[in-house]
C-alpha cells in the first residue's frame, strides 16, 4: 500500500539559553522543536546508567568532576587528597562507557575521592568519598562522607529503563531525574570535560552540544546548509559518539572579546525514531547581545 510522506516542514531557527556563565544544561528535541527540559548545573553529581544490566557511572562533566581510586577498601582510611592527583580521572565526552572515570568499579572494592569541581562562578563545590557497594538489575547501593567526615551515609539509586541515566546529589543525598526519558530528546546543551593533549595534557571545561546516546548518531558534512538533502546521509559516516557537534563550531576572538559562530560548519543527525536532520548554528549571543544563547538552524531531510 503506498504510504504518505511525512511532512518534512520547513527550516526552523530555534535559541537556548544556558546564561552568560553557563549556569543551565539544556536538553532539546528536535521533532518537537522544544526545550524537554533544563536544569541547574549543579543539581548533581553522577549519574548511574539505569538499564537492567548496566553498571558504568558517569560525572557530572558541566562542573568538572573529577574521580581519584584509592587503594583501600575503607572509608574512614580515607581523609585527604594526598598522593592521589597523578591518578585523577574524568569521562570522555565521547560517552563511550568503555572510557568513564569510574571504571569496572565492581572489581575494584576500593574507596574512590570525588572532587565535585566548581559552579559556574568558579566556586569549589568540595569533596567526598565514595564506595560502591552492589548494583543489581532494579538497583545501586552505596556508602559515602564529605572527605574529611567520618559521619558515613547510605546511598542508593533505582533504576528506570526509560531513561539512560539516573543521577544523584551528594550534596543533597538525593536521586534525581536531571537527564530526560531517552526518547524525548535529541541534544544536551552544556558545559562539559574535554581533555585536551597539545600544548599540554590537560582536562578543560568547554561548552558545546553533546548527543543523546540511545541511537543517536551525528555526522560532520562538507556542503552548503541550503543544497543538502536526504540523499546526502548516504555520503557520511554517522557516529555514535555524543561529542560530534562538541564545542568547536565558535571561536573566540581575544582582540574583540567576542564568540563568533562558524555557520559553515553543518552536521547531519538521525535521531532515535529513524529521521535525518541537517543542523548548523547561526548565533551565540542572545537578541540583547548577551552571549550563552546558541542559536541554531535545522530542517527535517
Amino acid at each position: 500500500m503506498p504510504v504518505k510522506p511525512y511532512e518534512r516542514g520547513d527550516v526552523t531557527i530555534s535559541q537556548v539559553d544556558l546564561a552568560t556563565n553557563y549556569k543551565y544544561q539544556v536538553w532539546f528535541s528536535l521533532d518537537k522543536n522544544t526545550v524537554i527540559s533544563s536544569n541547574a548545573r549543579t543539581d548533581w553529581d553522577l549519574a548511574f546508567e539505569a538499564s537492567a544490566e548496566g553498571f558504568h557511572i558517569m560525572l557530572n562533566g558541566a562542573n568538572g568532576v573529577r574521580v581519584y581510586k584509592t587503594n583501600v577498601s575503607d572509608l574512614n582510611q580515607v581523609n585527604d587528597t594526598l598522593g592521589l592527583t597523578s591518578v585523577e580521572k574524568a569521562d570522555m565526552p565521547s560517552g563511550n562507557l568503555d572510557s568513564t572515570a569510574f571504571g569496572d568499579w565492581q572489581a575494584d572494592n576500593k574507596v574512590y575521592v570525588v572532587n565535585l569541581g566548581s559552579d559556574e562562578n568558579g566556586a569549589q563545590l568540595g569533596f567526598y568519598k565514595i564506595k560502591l557497594l552492589s548494583q543489581s538489575a532494579t538497583e545501586y547501593k552505596f556508602e559515602y562522607a564529605a572527605l574529611n567526615s567520618s559521619e558515613i551515609k547510605t546511598g542508593s539509586v533505582t533504576k528506570n529503563e526509560e531513561y539512560n541515566f539516573i543521577a544523584y546529589s551528594l550534596a543533597t543525598n538525593s536521586q534525581l531525574i536531571i537527564e530526560p526519558k531517552k526518547e524525548n530528546y535529541d541534544l544536551c546543551f552544556t558545559s562539559y570535560t574535554y581533555l585536551f593533549y597539545k600544548p599540554s595534557y590537560q582536562y578543560y571545561q568547554v561548552t558545546g552540544v553533546l548527543g543523546n546516546s540511545y541511537n543517536t548518531r551525528m555526522a560532520p558534512i562538507k556542503k552548503a546548509f541550503e543544497s543538502i538533502t536526504i540523499n546526502d546521509t548516504a555520503s557520511v559516516t554517522f557516529l555514535s559518539r555524543r561529542d560530534v557537534i562538541g564545542y568547536d563550531w565558535k571561536a573566540f576572538d581575544f582582540d574583540k572579546n567576542t564568540y563568533t559562530v562558524d555557520k559553515d560548519k553543518i552536521f547531519l543527525i538521525c535521531d532515535s525514531k529513524g529521521f535525518y536532520y541537517k543542523f548548523h548554528f547561526v548565533d551565540f549571543y542572545s537578541e540583547a547581545g548577551v552571549k550563552g544563547s546558541p542559536k541554531f538552524e535545522f530542517k527535517k531531510l
